[in-house]
């Protein structure tokens, strides 16, 4: 079979062309039997359409049980539009309306218990421990609700709400049961989640949202939200930095401090050399102006902190059993010579006895080296 097609310089002589009056163009029958068509433009031969060879083609790739003349996807229909009664329409807009509105977080706890002369400051002081606390939008005062009868006496019960849902839990378990001020037993407080009551539905019209109050609460949340942020970064910072100081508790008593004025560097002495052993201490300061024997121990690795914990706590020093605990950042121990000493008299009376002590102490060592000395 000679499958080689005509060239053009061969047209007019090659007695299988043939030229077409009506489209201008060559043509000719190859021996497979195909019509072929000369494109000049292109410069190529292309088999020409044939409604039979179609057929064929079709028939030969035909699938039993399909009928080829039907479309092989259904159009898409068109979905008829139906009309209901308005009362419908509005039952389908509150259930989608209901869908969509989420519930909203419940931020606030419920404290019962507080004594009769608190403070807005001193319920801000102790609740903002546990996080953030909402601000009112107009005032920008806390969200603190003190509740007071008919003569403006507070009647023991309060509500605190926070920006974040986070902080209830946290409230609950640090604050429950526990002293609003510390070491007076008559002010434990309960702490819990408020629970609140739907409102009845009021006759009144709905207040309307106007964009520049909408503006307003963006504005203070976004505020809240800062703040928070930066809690948490400074938070970080004093956890970070608070990871490696260790309180010692019932290291001694007041009246053993009272009895040996050099108690107090024998101690610090002691408790280095022990914690040495755990790494580079770098600082240890006995706080002798507040009870329970504290002393703090300054590491320079946290990693040193927390073996001193392992190693201390609960283990017993001259009859007495300490704890040890990382310093939780907040709680205040006072020492003589510190800021926050009120008076100097105890520090001076110390003073005196140690002086007195010195004193005793250097009558002793003149009294021996009056003694006469063996000759050698």
């Amino acid at each position: 079979m000679n499958n080689e097609k005509p060239k053009p310089a061969d047209f007019s002589s090659d007695p299988r062309m043939n030229f077409n009056d009506e489209t201008e163009k060559w043509s000719y029958v190859g021996d497979d039997g195909v019509s072929y068509e000369y494109d000049e433009k292109v410069g190529a031969w292309f088999p020409m359409y044939n409604p039979e060879l179609i057929q064929s083609q079709q028939s030969a790739y035909a699938v039993e049980g399909v009928d080829e003349s039907e479309p092989a996807v259904q159009p898409r229909q068109k979905k008829k539009r139906v009309y209901t009664f308005a009362e419908e329409d509005q039952d389908n807009d509150t259930k989608k309306k209901q869908k969509r509105e989420q519930k909203r977080p419940n931020t606030s706890v419920y404290v019962t218990g507080i004594p009769p002369d608190v403070t807005m400051e001193e319920m801000k002081h102790v609740f903002t421990k546990c996080g953030v606390i909402m601000e009112d939008l107009e005032t920008g005062e806390p969200k603190i609700k003190i509740y007071r009868d008919s003569e403006g006496r507070v009647k023991g019960d309060a509500l605190v709400t926070y920006f974040k849902e986070e902080s209830v839990p946290l409230a609950i378990s640090l604050l429950d049961d526990g002293e609003l001020r510390l070491g007076e037993p008559s002010t434990k407080i309960n702490v819990q989640q408020a629970v609140f009551k739907e409102k009845e539905p009021s006759n009144d019209k709905k207040k309307t949202t106007t964009s520049t109050n909408k503006n307003k609460v963006k504005k203070k949340l976004h505020q809240l939200q800062r703040k928070l942020d930066w809690v948490e970064e400074e938070t970080g910072k004093k956890s970070e930095k608070f990871a490696k100081i260790v309180i010692l508790k019932n290291m001694y008593t007041q009246e053993e401090l009272d009895d040996d004025p050099t108690l107090l560097l024998e101690l610090k002495e002691d408790v280095r050399e022990e914690c040495e052993k755990l790494g580079e201490v770098t600082n240890v300061i006995l706080y002798d102006k507040s009870p329970g024997g504290v002393i703090s121990v300054r590491f320079m690795e946290k990693e040193s902190a927390d073996a001193c914990i392992l190693l201390m706590n609960d283990r017993f020093f001259s009859g007495r059993q300490i704890s040890a605990e990382i310093y939780d950042g907040h709680t205040r121990y006072l020492k003589s010579g510190g800021k926050e000493e009120e008076d100097g008299e105890a520090e001076k009376e110390r003073l005196e006895r140690y002086a007195k002590w010195l004193e005793q102490g250097s009558d002793d060592e003149d009294a021996s080296s009056s003694k006469p000395k063996n000759d050698a």
